[in-house]
């Protein structure tokens, strides 16, 4: 069984955007290019998704309607699904702080990230190295 975690972040600004980096333990399933390269465990589903690459901010900043996510502040419950083989993507507890939330519930919306990292500290890295993808998502929060 593959464990995905999520930490939240919110942008700085006034618009404040509430972000969700997720991440795994797991980064391979053993896989390899002809390179020798190992491929990444959500390759399939990132493109299946719909993801686009970080850096294409045009891309990700229209909201993907095959997408959903539902926020529970009762009890801190994030879940996301998408289309494919995302369905189900995340279901777990956040640890958003109030400011998340706040952005959360003022934008209806969270953009989502990935990349083929262990920590969302090492994402910048990702984007340098073209692995980093986004998605802005309509959320509902209760």
């Amino acid at each position: 069984m593959i464990t995905m975690y999520a930490w939240p972040s919110t942008a700085d600004g006034p618009d404040a955007l509430p972000m969700v980096h997720f991440t795994t333990d797991q980064q391979s399933a053993g896989e390899v290019t002809p390179e020798g390269m190992p491929v990444w465990l959500f390759d399939t589903a990132i493109r299946d998704g719909g993801w686009f690459q970080f850096t294409d901010f045009d891309g990700w900043s229209v909201p993907a309607t095959q997408w959903q996510a539902l926020y529970r502040r009762e009890d801190d419950l994030l879940a996301v699904s998408g289309p494919g083989s995302c369905e189900g993507w995340y279901e777990g507890n956040l640890g958003a702080d109030p400011d998340w939330v706040a952005a959360a519930a003022a934008r209806q919306s969270v953009v989502l990230l990935a990349a083929p990292v262990q920590h969302p500290s090492l994402y910048a890295y990702a984007v340098e190295a073209g692995a980093a993808f986004a998605l802005l998502v309509p959320l509902v929060v209760v």
